[in-house]
């Protein structure tokens, strides 16, 4: 096991260095297509720099070709590759194309009542269908494939609500990961899921730094990624108690901010603006 440890740890370092290499390369182009957007402070910076996991995944595919025979890895990794590169082009459409000032499933479905169908609307039709291809992948009857299948939509659409602020989605992404880990009873998840973590390690810098943002391409990635570990990690009966505390966050965020519940909570803003650079 300690070898295996050491071999996964070598290999993520290689990791790091693509991630870095293929950060610096896909943020230069996006720059120079002038790919930007207004952040919080209003200052045009550099979207959809998650982007980055979608080169990430070629490299991460070669991975789990070499490495996939050691652990029993039941299908999840799988599952990531499916979902993780189908919400990320449509994530990258939706920033490209759609109109950022519809949010929410009562936005896009008004605007469908109105004769206008939305990048959002599209890619949450397109998500649910994605959704339940790997919930029949990973679960075991009918009633399972449904509540696996709304577990990852809804976690997607989540960490979509939750990419408002520099960070905020991937410290919600990493203390996500990392109870996941703690708990899950898949053997070699977090091993496995190692590699996974060099790119997001280095979008957190930038995005602390407000040198990018990851625009639904990267929150998008990064909510498939929980769902799919949480579907395979879990009874149903705890899937069910994660997929009811999502209904509940979803509904609240239908006629509540997140950003103002977050705000007045004195631990949630303290982690929302740990390392956060200090405007100007």
């Amino acid at each position: 096991m300690t070898s295996l440890v050491v071999g996964h740890a070598s290999i993520f370092l290689l990791f790091v260095g693509v991630s870095i290499a293929s950060s610096y390369f896909i943020l230069k182009m996006l720059n120079k297509a002038n790919f930007k957007e207004e952040n919080f402070l209003k200052q045009d910076v550099i979207t959809s720099s998650g982007v980055v996991f979608l080169a990430f995944l070629v490299f991460y595919t070669v991975y789990l070709f070499i490495y996939g025979q050691v652990l029993v890895l039941k299908g999840w990794p799988y599952s990531i590759l499916i979902i993780g590169f189908g919400m990320g082009v449509l994530g990258f459409l939706d920033d490209m194309f759609g109109d950022h000032k519809v949010r929410g499933f009562a936005g896009h479905f008004g605007s469908l009542a109105k004769g206008k169908v939305t990048t959002g609307l599209m890619k949450a039709v397109f998500g649910f269908t994605l959704s339940f291809l790997v919930a029949f992948l990973a679960s075991d009857g009918l009633v399972e494939i449904f509540v696996n299948a709304f577990i990852l939509a809804l976690t997607m659409n989540f960490f979509n609500l939750l990419d408002l602020r520099p960070g905020r989605t991937i410290k919600a992404f990493l203390l996500s990961a990392l109870l996941i880990f703690l708990f899950s009873g898949v053997e070699g998840l977090w091993i496995v899921s190692l590699p996974v973590l060099a790119p997001v390690l280095i979008l957190l810098w930038l995005d602390l730094k407000l040198l990018s943002m990851l625009g639904d391409t990267g929150s998008n990635f990064l909510g498939a990624l929980i769902g799919v570990w949480v579907v395979y990690s879990f009874s149903v009966k705890v899937n069910l108690a994660i997929l009811l505390s999502l209904i509940i966050i979803h509904l609240y965020s239908e006629k509540h901010s997140i950003n103002t519940f977050i705000s007045n909570n004195k631990i949630l803003s303290w982690v929302d603006n740990l390392g956060l650079k200090k405007s100007t």
